[in-house]
């Protein structure tokens, strides 16, 4: 790499730092206004609270970074052009694609880093930081733990584990009851396909069976049933583990799993192909904010080139999370609704690379 290319790398790469850094300090900052009252509330110390915000900076990072990226670019080719080093260089016989590759080079660094930190980091990190708010914030909350594909719960009387969680419904899918004495013996084994809190507190079981595992063991199936458990939907809620809590293969396993015993998993599979869209949106973002920079005239054009590249991210941002809010729902196929958006920013950073080319 000769020394043009290290040139705008480098600066690329400082702007970057420094714009990711400070969304980054900006979001913690908010978030503790936000949460600060609830963690003092219950006597958090200092290293408690220190490590909570710690443990939310990777799946802070893969969330903001696309925002931090796309400003970057914005600044770096803006100042460029506003010096007129991109004047100079095109005079000389530059290229276009050569002036934009070291960007588009170092956005691909960030995306690695977002899928790196998406990958390995975020998932334990989220998982500790929703630990220290539930034991800090709401404790003494009964959750559900997520273990082999399953939400296990230990209530008063008995165990409780799902398949799948849906907190729309207030239901779970792949319901299983564990009855057990005073000595933790089993007496009875409920299994159900659907199982629906009720506002009275009952719970409705849909296609199950009841085994009684005392005395003569007896097998019931039955089509629906209520019954009235000690334990309610509440842990189970408190414990469904988001998305970001997995790895890609973590939650491939799971949606696999799913379809496998045949329920709904869209809401999943959508947020499966987000989990490689959003480290990727670091380089689509970046060919709609380049044409936007080149745009800018030298006098004012930085903050205009800024203004409307965030008007535009914020757009594209609007797109994304609509699109995928759709996929959940299943209005949309999770394939379509997750890489959709994707094509149609690459197409338009397409169009407007052609047109500056001009």
């Amino acid at each position: 790499m000769n020394l043009l290319p290290r040139y705008l790398l480098r600066e690329f790469l400082r702007a970057a730092a420094a714009c990711i850094l400070g969304f980054l300090v900006l979001f913690l900052l908010i978030d503790f206004v936000d949460q600060a009252e609830k963690l003092l509330r219950y006597k958090a110390g200092l290293g408690e609270i220190g490590w909570y915000y710690l443990s939310r900076m990777p799946g802070m990072f893969v969330m903001i970074a696309p925002v931090g990226t796309l400003l970057a670019v914005l600044i770096a080719i803006s100042l460029r052009v506003r010096s007129n080093e991109l004047t100079a260089m095109f005079s000389g016989g530059v290229s276009l694609a050569r002036v934009c590759l070291p960007v588009l080079l170092g956005c691909a660094i960030v995306s690695g880093m977002s899928l790196f930190s998406s990958e390995v980091l975020a998932p334990a990190a989220n998982r500790n930081s929703r630990e220290i708010e539930r034991l800090r914030v709401r404790p003494g909350r009964v959750a559900a733990q997520f273990a082999e594909n399953r939400y296990w719960m230990r209530g008063g009387g008995g165990i409780l584990s799902a398949r799948l969680v849906d907190a729309a419904s207030r239901s779970l899918k792949g319901f299983r009851y564990f009855e057990m004495d005073p000595e933790f013996r089993p007496v009875r084994r409920i299994e159900a396909r659907t199982a629906r809190y009720l506002p009275d507190g009952t719970w409705d079981l849909h296609d199950g069976r009841e085994r009684k595992l005392t005395g003569i063991p007896t097998a019931e199936a039955f089509s629906r049933r209520t019954y009235r458990f000690p334990e309610t939907i509440d842990g189970f809620l408190e414990g469904e583990a988001p998305p970001e809590e997995m790895t890609y293969g973590q939650l491939s396993r799971y949606v696999a799993e799913l379809r496998r015993k045949g329920y709904e998993a869209q809401g999943y599979e959508t947020d499966l192909h987000a989990k490689i869209v959003y480290p990727l949106l670091n380089v689509i973002i970046a060919m709609l904010a380049i044409p936007f920079a080149l745009r800018a005239p030298r006098s004012g054009g930085v903050w205009r080139s800024i203004g409307m590249g965030l008007l535009v991210g914020f757009a594209c941002w609007a797109v994304l999370s609509g699109s995928l809010s759709l996929g959940r729902k299943g209005i949309l196929p999770p394939l379509l609704a997750a890489w959709l958006p994707g094509a149609l920013f690459v197409g338009a950073g397409g169009i407007l690379f052609r047109k500056v080319g001009r």
